[in-house]
């Protein structure tokens, strides 16, 4: 962690659980969040109800996610701490926010088939498996 970051004292850690979509970061996060009592904060589910999403990228078929609106939401949430941030990207979380970060990785083919029965294809489908290699 950079050294000019602040020491931020919170009552519980956070922790950001990241990866290529169908890598088990929900099932990871699922387990965490019960063994640990730490709040779970699915970040594509709170977009939607939290209306923090903007146009419909055509490409990839899915919304765009509006991140100012976001982070702006989730600010006093992450300040308090306890929480499990499961997302597939993660450059655009201020570091502070995290206590430990983990990137989850899955074979390319495990992940072929994972998302072939998400029901990705094309672009949409490459791209992600590219992403995990």
């Amino acid at each position: 962690m950079a050294q000019n970051v602040p020491n931020i004292k919170r009552n519980a850690p956070n922790i950001l659980v990241t990866g290529t979509p169908g890598v088990g970061k929900s099932t990871l996060c699922s387990q965490l969040a019960e063994v640990t009592g730490l709040q779970w904060l699915e970040i594509s589910k709170i977009a939607k109800d939290y209306n923090c999403l903007e146009e419909f990228d055509e490409v990839y078929q899915c919304p765009v996610l509006d991140e100012d609106k976001l982070l702006d939401g989730l600010e006093e949430a992450m300040c308090k701490g306890g929480n499990i941030v499961d997302y597939h990207s993660c450059e655009f979380f201020p570091e502070r926010w995290f206590d430990v970060v983990f990137v989850l990785r899955a074979e390319n083919t495990v992940l072929y088939d994972r998302l072939i029965t998400r029901g990705y294809t094309g672009k949409k489908l490459e791209d992600n498996v590219q992403l995990s290699s």
